[in-house]
């Protein structure tokens, strides 16, 4: 049997923890931003089994493993419903904690990725939208009432999510829906409306 040493139980590097999202929300850039968060969680996963096995050898009582935070900037003008929500989950579900880092823009469905983290900081200058889920709909009368019923089930589970992680209310929402407009956000009123946790 191997006993391990202090030597090999080691975690990854903060400067191996950053993860740089800048663009549209979409099915390749999704992908490519789990497939990190993923590697980075199985490190780590790697990295607490390994203090237990020590703690164990060593008779002592494993205890709570701290790891660093994934550091995830990200500047975007939204994208597809389905990926973003993607992220969203999986950002949210990470054993390793993440900390969202907004800079430039965060429009759209990139309001519910940045909601997939309780540590969310924004820069000072970071412009952010809401708006009701947009679509065009083509095809039969069937096809088209379809599509609608369907945006209207999404819309109404982003718009959960904003009121549960958030101080929105309904009325706020209510009134993007309404007057159909795109809600624009300082980092400062992103602050009080607990979409920022921080402002950098």
């Amino acid at each position: 049997m191997h006993f391990l040493n202090l030597m090999e139980i080691k975690q990854l590097e903060p400067k191996e923890k950053i993860i740089t999202f800048f663009g549209e929300i979409k099915n390749t850039t999704v992908e490519a931003a789990i497939k990190d968060i993923a590697k980075i969680n199985a490190n780590d996963l790697d990295y607490s089994e390994k203090c237990r096995q020590w703690a164990i050898e060593n008779h002592q009582e494993p205890a709570a493993v701290l790891l660093t935070p994934i550091r995830f900037y990200l500047s975007t003008g939204g994208g597809t419903c389905y990926d973003g929500m993607a992220l969203h989950d999986v950002i949210e579900a990470s054993r390793t904690p993440i900390e969202m880092i907004f800079t430039g823009k965060i429009m759209s469905m990139g309001i519910i990725v940045a909601l997939g983290s309780k540590v969310r900081k924004a820069y000072r200058n970071t412009t952010f939208i809401i708006h009701q889920v947009q679509g065009i709909s083509i095809g039969s009368l069937r096809e088209m009432e379809d599509t609608v019923a369907e945006a209207s089930r999404i819309n109404d589970m982003l718009f959960r999510i904003i009121k549960e992680k958030t101080s929105i209310t309904d009325a706020q929402l209510n009134d993007v829906v309404q007057n159909r407009k795109d809600w624009f956000l300082t980092a400062e009123e992103a602050l009080k409306l607990g979409i920022v946790t921080e402002i950098i």
